[in-house]
């Protein structure tokens, strides 16, 4: 089936998705066989200089390894809200993938998902070879329905990453996960981590990404009388250089969790935590703050920086942010601001006696 590159929804947006686009960021139709390879590859995965670049990576020769398999589900997103949509493995976010720098991951795609889509993984910031990549028909093959395709390659740098496909708009359909890299020489002290993943959702609710991106390709001429559905009118900002997003989103999600049904973390007044910040939104940045307190920015987009303190954040779509605070007493809401739209996700720290068991970042949930 032909698929179209969710990059092309926030160019339609603006009125600049032509069909060159779509040509350089869609699949053509042909599906994936797994190998990773083929017709249309750019890059030989068996030539010289990607044998160089691999032996300059320095590995542990442990193996992490897992499946994924991208299937219909049904996700709770608290507060009643149970769409249904596609994810891995039942569960949106994905469950966490975290390891130690120099650690090979091996993980088998499972492609489980309906209508002979095609779908892949790209694993969004880790510089890898091209076969790895998961960026259809660019540098791998796309999976077709019912195969597999195992990814394997060496995480030598640390940092906060995720992953999604690279196909159509399935990632605004749920399919993403963190994946975080640990360094064990790196000496930034902290008592505790707490993953925070940003994310717009429409899918199961008003409507589904492939009906939105149909919508924006129309443009205000191609409206009937009814009005837009999802295109939003009037999303300004300075920060954002004017334009704050085209789609109106039903609701912004921290953890898979609406801001009516938080997701919540608990610790300790005086403990030191580590928030790694990933915006996993496909037409939102969001301004992020945490009530009372500073923010200690260490890393971004896996890198190490110049430790900078701030009220708030303003965290693009696809970029993560490391950042340290010191938790106070009390319950403190962390809030992050859809930039220019006038809508928010939310989730809480809680911290002192009598709190509640912390809650899980993400659910298992029924399959479709």
């Amino acid at each position: 089936m032909n698929s179209i590159n969710r990059r092309s929804v926030l160019l339609a947006g603006l009125g600049v998705a032509g069909t060159g686009a779509l040509a350089a960021c869609s699949n053509s139709g042909s599906g994936g066989t797994g190998s990773g390879s083929g017709s249309n590859a750019l890059v030989s995965p068996s030539g010289a200089a990607v044998a160089a670049a691999e032996k300059k990576r320095t590995g542990t020769g442990r193996q992490q390894k897992l499946t994924l398999t991208a299937a219909p589900a049904v996700i709770d997103l608290g507060g009643g809200v149970r769409p249904r949509t596609w994810a891995f493995d039942g569960r949106t976010p994905g469950k966490e993938v975290r390891l130690s720098v120099g650690d090979t991951l091996v993980a088998e795609l499972s492609n489980q998902l309906p209508d002979r889509t095609a779908t892949s993984i790209h694993w969004h910031g880790i510089a890898l070879r091209d076969d790895m990549d998961g960026v259809p028909p660019t540098t791998q093959t796309a999976v077709r329905a019912g195969s597999t395709f195992t990814y394997r390659f060496i995480a030598d740098a640390p940092g906060t990453y995720f992953f999604h496909p690279h196909v159509g708009v399935q990632l605004d359909r749920g399919l993403y996960a963190p994946l975080i890299v640990e360094d064990p020489k790196e000496t930034l002290d902290h008592d505790d981590e707490w993953v925070v993943l940003l994310d717009d959702w429409v899918d199961g609710v008003t409507g589904t990404p492939d009906e939105v991106f149909a919508e924006l390709r129309q443009g205000m001429g191609g409206m009937d009388m009814g009005g837009a559905k999802f295109m939003l009118m009037g999303a300004e900002s300075d920060l954002l250089g004017g334009d704050a997003g085209d789609v109106k989103y039903p609701y912004h999600l921290v953890n898979g969790r609406v801001a009516t049904d938080p997701d919540v973390y608990t610790g300790k007044p005086g403990k030191k935590v580590r928030l790694r910040i990933v915006n996993a939104g496909g037409d939102t940045a969001y301004r992020v703050a945490l009530g009372g307190h500073r923010l200690t920015v260490t890393h971004t987009d896996g890198f190490p920086v110049r430790h900078r303190e701030v009220d708030a954040l303003l965290v693009g779509m696809g970029e993560r942010y490391d950042v340290l605070v010191t938790l106070g007493d009390g319950v403190f809401p962390l809030v992050a601001l859809a930039e220019g739209k006038d809508a928010n996700a939310l989730a809480l720290v809680r911290t002192g006696s009598g709190a509640p068991r912390r809650r899980r970042s993400a659910r298992r949930s029924s399959t479709a």
